[in-house]
């Protein structure tokens, strides 16, 4: 495999004001894009651990118990507990598995740690564009100034 050529940043004062503004527009899009990445992972570890949580209240009940078992989100019939050593886990794309709740549990300790994961990297990488766009806003700045000083004194 030939070596990789090394990549040199690009020295943003050498950028022409328009160059910047569309970098600066560049970076506030993927600003916006990985707080919502951010955001969307938050919710994903929400909803893992509200999972677990029922699953592990599932294992804690005895057969035959009297539940409540949500079809929406504000919907709920009453049911009888038939089994609680096993559930039906969703692992995505439709597919669902079963599982001891221990093993379930477990699963979705393994997703939240995951995500939570995924959070912190997506947080590290959206530090740095903002730190980055603060740049490029400090250099458009003085570029418009020193173009503002440049035509008031000919």
């Amino acid at each position: 495999m030939p070596p990789k050529e090394a990549i040199e940043p690009i020295r943003l004062d050498n950028l022409s004001p328009q160059q910047l503004l569309d970098l600066r527009s560049s970076l506030n899009n993927e600003i916006q894009r990985l707080g919502e990445g951010a955001q969307a992972l938050a919710r994903a570890a929400n909803t893992f651990s509200s999972s677990k949580k029922a699953v592990e209240q599932l294992a804690a009940s005895k057969t035959g118990q009297s539940i409540m078992l949500p079809l929406t989100s504000s919907l709920y019939v009453s049911g009888e507990v038939d089994d609680v050593e096993k559930v039906l886990v969703d692992i995505g794309t439709g597919y669902y598995v079963e599982m001891a709740t221990a093993d379930a549990a477990n699963y979705y300790d393994r997703r939240i740690k995951t995500l939570h994961e995924n959070v912190g990297t997506v947080q590290t990488t959206l530090r740095d564009r903002q730190n980055a766009l603060m740049q490029v806003q400090a250099i458009l700045q003085e570029k418009i100034a020193a173009q503002a000083a440049a035509t008031s004194h000919p």
